[in-house]
């Protein structure tokens, strides 16, 4: 596992009371499982809403939360006013995702004045055994709330 630098305690709490507030992830029946400057953890179990009727994650669900792990990742860094939309991501499957977990995890690459790029891996996880689902790199963009 990296070594995750902790948040300040105020940067730790703002992220995780807007994750509370996330409608999709709480749809999806996510946790916030993982936190760090420029880290983001997010866990999703299996839902009927997340599943293709094959058991397999649907590439909407991994595709929706490698752009939340994305946002919050750009959030733990300590700026005035922590609110970024996506400009853009590329993201590639790399095996099924089939399993009793999907997990996001994400880092941020840069932190820029306006942009910032990061990446986030995505696995499927049996018992103790992690699968490589996806990986992704999505530029953010700071912008003011309004």
């Amino acid at each position: 596992m990296q070594n995750i630098e902790p948040l300040a305690p105020e940067i730790a709490q703002r992220v995780r009371d807007s994750f509370g507030r996330q409608k999709m992830m709480a749809l999806y029946g996510a946790s916030l499982t993982g936190i760090g400057k420029g880290y983001v953890e997010i866990s999703m179990p299996p839902s009927d809403i997340a599943l293709r009727p094959s058991g397999i994650f649907h590439g909407s669900a991994i595709a929706g939360l490698t752009d939340v792990v994305a946002g919050y990742c750009a959030a733990t860094i300590p700026v005035e006013d922590p609110y970024f939309v996506t400009v853009e991501f590329k993201i590639n499957f790399l095996n099924q995702a089939k399993g009793e977990l999907l997990i996001g995890r994400g880092k941020t690459i840069k932190a820029g004045a306006t942009l910032t790029i990061i990446q986030t891996d995505l696995y499927t996880r049996t018992g103790e055994r992690e699968t490589h689902v996806a990986t992704a790199l999505v530029t953010m963009m700071q912008i003011k709330k309004r």
